[in-house]
């Protein structure tokens, strides 16, 4: 029925008789009544928290199985159930009834540490993204001082708990709103300096960065700059902020100590070294400080980010042309005697061809073909040989549909290079002659595959 049939409808019906359909559907129907509840929220006495926990507790229960569980199947009923609150939360939102959405959107988030649930595909994730977001628009919708509050009290209390933060859910973000209006600052100043004191044992804190970021933003509210470089150096044994505050040095003026700092941390981090190598080399780089730069490469290139072709590059850019020559085979031969190199993307800068057909040649198909551009043409006739013998190899253990197309697709590209023919038809040939019989399958995709297959197979 389209709208305009149904407005007509509506149009012809008694008052009286419209109330009472409603009356009667509503009284019968749990879903309908919610509905309708909170479309005229404004005739109706507000539900309290215990209603509401009542009403979602029941819906987590009901998508439960017997053993009290939500297994992976039935996820996504709790996802559904759990999207019915989020959608009256929202339209709470709409209606202007802030403390029934946030009390909505609490209790779910509340609730998810209790839930008994194979959360394999993140249906707790999705139903608490919508929580947060739904306090986000209350903030941004609202300068009601209780309900504003209300709020930094509950964020207040999980950052200082971080029990809905081990179940994933992270309420930080939400800080930003609070800072952005510039409310609310010496509590949230407070809140912050404690959990980063509370976290200075871990050389490793998920949320430090970004409380540092908070921080700072207040104090450069309350023009409290000296605290900026105070917090950063206090923290800057974390990574992540030592970045922050070596930019902060550099902006000041105090280079030297951006180095000091970068080189220290540089000798006592136990990981990432080469972003504090990286760093270094670009203020060395920028100050003109060419023999430090030059060092700080080569222990980039051979310890920090072993053998990173970005890297190589630049030091490639120190030397004249006839002097990097002679450098460029210590640098090759150092190379060769790491286990696992990088010597294939130093052959492709040098254009050292013949060097890299040798090193790449005893692979399968699937790893030249990477470097096909740089052999061809002069070892086309080698590299056809290589992917021949690869997908002789591959037919042997191919076994479903998705891998018979994936030869196929490696056949044709054979085909495509091959302007003879003759080693694809040698090859379509073997395969035809030692699979097509048993494996009905392999002939049905390949026939897909590769155009007119039938004048390989009878040529």
């Amino acid at each position: 029925m389209k709208e305009k049939e149904l407005k007509e409808i509506l149009d012809k019906i008694n008052i009286n008789e419209l109330k009472e359909f409603i009356l009667n559907n509503v009284l019968i129907n749990e879903d309908l009544q919610n509905r309708f509840r909170v479309e005229f929220n404004n005739y109706f006495p507000k539900l309290t928290k215990k209603d509401y926990e009542n009403r979602i507790y029941r819906a987590i229960n009901n998508c439960c199985d017997r053993h009290g569980f939500i297994d992976y199947y039935n996820s996504d009923n709790y996802e559904h159930a759990m999207f019915e609150f989020t959608q009256e939360a929202e339209k709470l939102v709409e209606k202007k009834d802030y403390e029934s959405a946030f009390i909505i959107a609490t209790i779910l988030l509340d609730s998810i540490p209790d839930t008994p649930i194979d959360d394999s595909n993140g249906s707790t994730s999705m139903v608490a993204d919508d929580c947060i977001e739904i306090i986000d628009n209350i903030l941004k919708s609202t300068d009601n001082d209780n309900i504003l509050k209300l709020i930094l009290d509950y964020i207040i209390q999980e950052v200082k708990t971080a029990n809905l933060y081990n179940y994933g859910v992270d309420l930080k973000d939400l800080l930003k709103v609070y800072i952005d209006k510039k409310i609310y600052l010496n509590e949230i100043e407070l809140l912050l300096e404690q959990a980063l004191e509370s976290s200075k044992e871990k050389s490793y804190f998920y949320n430090r960065k970004n409380y540092i970021e908070y921080l700072i933003k207040i104090y450069e509210i309350n023009h409290n700059e000296s605290k900026i470089l105070e917090i950063l150096n206090q923290y800057s044994f974390d990574m992540n902020v030592c970045m922050i505050y070596v930019d902060k040095l550099i902006e000041s003026k105090q280079t030297e100590l951006a180095i000091k700092v970068l080189e220290e941390g540089l000798r006592n981090s136990e990981y990432r070294k080469d972003i504090y190598a990286e760093k270094l080399s670009l203020i060395y780089l920028k100050n003109n400080m060419k023999d430090e730069y030059k060092n700080i490469l080569y222990d980039m290139f051979y310890t920090y980010s072993k053998q990173n072709i970005k890297i190589y590059k630049k030091i490639k850019e120190l030397y004249q042309k006839d002097e990097w020559e002679k450098e460029k085979n210590i640098i090759i031969k150092d190379v060769k005697k790491e286990k696992y190199n990088h010597l294939n993307d130093i052959y492709i800068e040098e254009k050292m061809y013949d060097d890299l057909y040798q090193n790449i040649k005893n692979n399968n198909m699937n790893y030249v073909i990477t470097y096909e551009k740089y052999l061809l043409p002069k070892y086309q006739k080698e590299i056809l040989e290589i992917y021949y013998n690869s997908c002789i190899e591959e037919a042997k253990t191919v076994s479903n549909r998705k891998e018979y197309q994936e030869l196929a697709h490696n056949i044709n590209h054979v085909i495509r290079m091959d302007t003879s023919q003759k080693i694809s038809k040698e090859l379509l040939k073997q395969i035809s002659e030692n699979y097509f019989k048993r494996r009905p399958a392999m002939k049905d995709e390949f026939r897909r595959a590769i155009n007119n297959l039938e004048e390989y197979l009878t040529s």
